[in-house]
């Protein structure tokens, strides 16, 4: 069974409970530094990847549409007639 001094808190020291939390405090910040790095990374891929879907479609634009004005501008010439 347990004894009354396992159930009772151990008592520590305040400049011991002050540094724990602060070492605490300092690995959180670590993590927080790194999850805004990997968001950072993250939100500047998602624009580079809507810059070339953008650039893409302009491409693509520019070149269906060039194609065709390139067929309205060198119409085809008549048929020949064959009647004298």
């Amino acid at each position: 069974m347990m004894s009354d001094e396992d159930s009772k808190p151990k008592s520590t020291d305040p400049e011991e409970l002050s540094r724990l939390l602060e070492i605490e405090l300092l690995q959180k910040r670590a993590e927080w530094k790194q999850a805004a790095g990997r968001a950072r990374t993250i939100r500047m891929v998602s624009f580079l990847f809507l810059f070339l879907v953008i650039l893409g479609a302009l491409l693509a634009y520019f070149f269906i549409f060039s194609e065709l004005n390139g067929n309205r501008a060198a119409p085809t010439p008549p048929p020949a007639s064959t009647e004298p």
